[in-house]
């Protein structure tokens, strides 16, 4: 009698434990007779989980010996933390039970690493001139201060940085910023086309006003002068002659003499003659000779480059100590580069064309002044890919002369007495 009811009651707990544990199956004993055992379902389950293992700890209806067998065989699915732990025990777990659990346990992963924080980096920016508005990232920062602006903790990487200022062109630099460093960024800027041609019309008058305004320009528009000038042939030999010119902008008139030889040639408009003793090389030296001396004349060339094919640009409102040529008139075809001395008169002057038929440097100096107006007593005029070049000196020198059409004809005589 006493063994029934001890049946009855464990198949009713045993009942429960499988409604409260669904993936806990019912133990079953074998029975005899039937041949091959089958499998026990309560040992070749899933792994348990946490809250399977904590409900199985409380069927105390299923033998101890049962349930550290399923652990063993089965296994857990979870890892066994300090946590998990307290769990396991305040749920009544035995020391056999936890040996069994930790031996299957999973290890415990470990807490993640935090990565550790990457030092940020610098830009130490400079533009000139001062003061340029800076954008990092085509996001505006602001503007420098003194012509500086430092920038700190930026992400290492790339970053584009943009120099803006008005009336300038501007500057942008694509910069790789170092972790803990900091990275230098210089800009120089560029004057804009329109900024360098209202500087270069600026700094022209400035030039003109230097050489008498536009009253001087017409007064050395015609000019008689007596010196002398140095020739070189294409040899290298060089011969020295005494020299009268009459030029005024429509027509001219050269003299050169040696010794008892008087060779003349005259120009009307763009068509020169030449007296008749020329001969040989001289036939063709002196005229193309004459002609630069004639066409490189200061008045020529101001309305030359005042053209409207010609645009005149600088950099500065001014001349700057070490700068060549402060004043550049450009064409399509052709440069002209003028450079200015202290009183802001022409001093050299570079001709540059893209075919090279007309280059040349030309310089000016020792001005001397008549009424409001300057002119420079020696010139010199040097063809591109030539040594030498064409050496003028003027000793006597008499603005707007009062001259008729007939005073530029070919004489054959000497004009007036002049030494060598």
């Amino acid at each position: 009698m006493r063994r029934l009811i001890l049946s009855t009651v464990w198949t009713a707990v045993f009942g429960m434990a499988l409604t409260a544990v669904p993936a806990i199956a019912a133990p079953t004993d074998p029975k005899p007779g039937h041949g091959k055992k089958s499998p026990d379902p309560f040992l070749t389950g899933d792994p348990f989980t946490l809250d399977q293992v904590l409900i199985l700890l409380k069927q105390d209806a299923i033998p101890l010996r049962r349930r550290k067998e399923a652990i063993e065989s089965r296994g857990i699915a979870f890892a066994l933390s300090s946590d998990t732990l307290s769990k396991l025990e305040s749920a009544g777990a035995s020391d056999d039970i936890l040996d069994v659990i930790k031996a299957k346990a999973k290890p415990v992963s470990p807490p993640p690493i935090a990565p550790k924080p990457v030092a940020k980096g610098m830009l130490a920016l400079t533009c000139a001139p001062a003061e340029c508005n800076v954008s990092l990232n085509g996001t505006a920062i602001g503007p420098t201060s003194g012509g500086k602006l430092e920038l700190a903790g930026l992400t290492p990487g790339n970053w584009v940085v943009d120099f803006k200022k008005e009336g300038f062109v501007e500057h942008q630099s694509t910069v790789l910023v170092e972790p803990a460093k900091s990275t230098t960024v210089a800009a120089t800027l560029d004057l804009d086309r329109a900024a360098r041609e209202a500087f270069g019309k600026q700094l022209f008058q400035k030039m003109i006003r230097a050489l008498g305004g536009d009253d001087g320009l017409k007064t050395l528009s015609s000019v008689q002068a007596t010196g002398s000038t140095t020739l070189w042939g294409h040899d290298g030999t060089s011969v020295r002659w005494t020299l009268l010119m009459r030029n005024r902008t429509d027509r001219a008139l050269f003299q050169a003499r040696s010794g008892r030889i008087l060779h003349e040639v005259m120009f009307d408009g763009s068509e020169f003659k030449a007296s008749k003793n020329l001969s040989g090389d001289e036939a063709l030296q002196l005229p193309t000779d004459f002609g630069l001396i004639r066409d490189n004349q200061l008045p020529a060339l101001m309305a030359r480059v005042q053209g409207p094919n010609y645009r005149l640009v600088s950099n500065h409102p001014d001349p700057v100590a070490g700068e060549d040529y402060s004043i550049v008139a450009e064409s399509g075809t052709e440069k002209i580069s003028i450079g200015l001395d202290a009183n802001l008169r022409p001093q050299r002057v570079r001709i540059a064309t893209d075919a090279g038929i007309g280059s040349a440097l030309i310089t000016y100096s020792d001005y001397i002044q008549n009424g409001n107006a300057f002119y420079p007593k020696t010139m010199l005029v040097k063809p591109e890919g030539q040594q030498q070049g064409i050496e003028v000196r003027f000793d006597k020198i008499e603005l707007n002369p009062n001259l008729k059409d007939t005073d530029y004809r070919l004489r054959g005589k000497p004009l007036m007495e002049i030494d060598n």
